[in-house]
């Protein structure tokens, strides 16, 4: 069964982790518009998706930055 963390809003995007997921540990970053994009928690490497213009994910990138261990630690225990 597939699980999923959804952590609250910041502005007009909100951060994702999902289980039964693969590759490198990466959250969803899905803004109100419905563009998504698909981050690397420790690089913070855009994997797939864009969003436009892309200065909209500057915040995110930035939380993901502050919360890497956080995140990190939730995507290994979704995906052990």
């Amino acid at each position: 069964m597939k699980r999923m963390t959804n952590y609250p809003a910041i502005g007009d995007w909100r951060i994702r982790i999902n289980s039964m997921e693969h590759g490198v540990a990466h959250v969803h970053v899905e803004f109100r518009d419905g563009h998504r994009v698909v981050v690397a928690i420790e690089t913070r490497k855009v994997l797939a998706g864009s969003v436009v213009p892309a200065k909209r994910l500057v915040s995110a990138l930035q939380d993901i930055e502050a919360n890497a261990a956080k995140y990190l630690a939730e995507y290994r225990r979704l995906n052990p």
